[in-house]
C-alpha cells in the first residue's frame, strides 16, 4: 500500500491516483467563509434517525439535499426535495429503495461555509471546458455515525462501494470519542490503495468516483462510558446536461 501522503494539488492527484487528502488547516477556502465552521458543524446535533438500518439497528442519522450547480456563474441553487435513490450495484445494502430522508434545515442551507464547500470543491475536479457548460447536480450528505459498547458504528454498512457520481467529497466535521472510522480507497477488485483517518475538521477526501471505490470502517468509543460520534459532509457532483432548476 503506497505512503498516505496529505498535500494540495488535489487536481493533479485526483487525475493521476483517483483521490487526493487535504488536512482541514490546509484547504484553501475564503477564511471569513471558516468563521461558520462553528454554526454548520452544530446542525449535527439536529440530524434526524436514519429509518432504513436494518435489524433495529440505531446507528446513523442524516440530512440529505439536492442542488443544481451553474460552473460558469458559480450560482447555486436547491432543487425540489425526493427520495435518495441508490442502485443495488452501487448499495447492496439499502439499494433499490426510495429511501425518505430528512431535508437539510435552512440555518444549513444558508451557512457560508456550507455553500463555500459546494463551489470550492468543484473548483478541485478535473473537468474539461465541455464540463463547465452543463449543469451538475449535487448531492448533499449530513451523516452522524454513533457507536456505543453495545453497537457498533458503520459509516459505510453497504461495505466496499462507489456512489455512482462522477466526483465526491467528504468533510470531517467532527470527532468524538471515537476510535476506528478509517477511510479507504480501493481499486476497481477491490484491492486496498489507501488507508488513513479523518481526524481534525474538515480534513477532506476528494475522490473520482468512477476511478475507484471506498470504504469505511467501524466505529467504537474510546471511553466506554461515553457514545462515540463521527460527523461528516459528503458533497457528490453528477454533470447533468439538462438538468433544470425545477426537477
Amino acid at each position: 500500500m503506497p505512503r498516505i501522503t496529505w498535500s494540495h494539488p488535489i487536481h493533479s492527484d485526483l487525475s493521476h491516483r483517483g483521490y487526493a487528502l487535504v488536512r482541514g488547516a490546509d484547504l484553501d477556502v475564503d477564511a471569513s467563509a471558516r468563521a461558520a465552521a462553528a454554526a454548520l458543524a452544530d446542525e449535527w446535533n439536529r440530524l434526524e434517525p436514519d429509518r432504513y438500518l436494518k435489524n433495529g439497528a440505531t446507528f446513523r442519522e442524516r440530512r440529505y439535499a439536492r442542488f443544481r450547480y451553474l460552473p460558469r456563474t458559480r450560482s447555486i441553487q436547491l432543487l425540489a426535495h425526493r427520495p435518495y435513490f441508490q442502485s443495488t450495484e452501487a448499495n447492496r445494502y439499502a439499494g433499490g429503495i426510495r429511501r425518505e430522508v430528512a431535508p437539510l434545515t435552512r440555518a444549513s442551507l444558508g451557512n457560508d461555509l456550507f455553500n463555500e464547500l459546494i463551489r470550492f470543491d468543484f473548483s478541485q475536479f478535473p473537468v474539461d471546458e465541455a464540463g463547465l457548460d452543463h449543469p451538475w447536480e449535487v448531492a448533499c450528505h449530513q451523516f452522524r455515525t454513533r457507536a456505543t459498547p453495545r453497537e457498533a458504528g458503520e459509516p459505510t454498512p453497504e461495505g466496499i462501494h462507489r456512489d455512482e457520481i462522477d466526483f465526491g467529497a467528504i468533510h470531517l466535521m467532527d470527532r468524538v470519542n471515537t476510535r476506528g472510522g478509517d477511510s479507504r480507497v480501493h481499486s476497481e477488485s477491490g484491492e486496498l490503495l489507501a488507508e488513513f483517518r479523518l481526524e481534525d475538521p474538515l480534513d477532506t477526501m476528494f475522490w473520482a468516483d468512477r476511478d475507484v471505490l471506498h470504504s469505511v470502517t467501524p466505529t467504537a468509543p474510546v471511553d466506554p462510558a461515553r457514545n462515540a460520534t463521527r460527523d461528516i459532509l459528503i458533497l457528490g457532483y453528477t454533470c447533468s446536461p439538462g438538468l433544470r432548476a425545477s426537477d
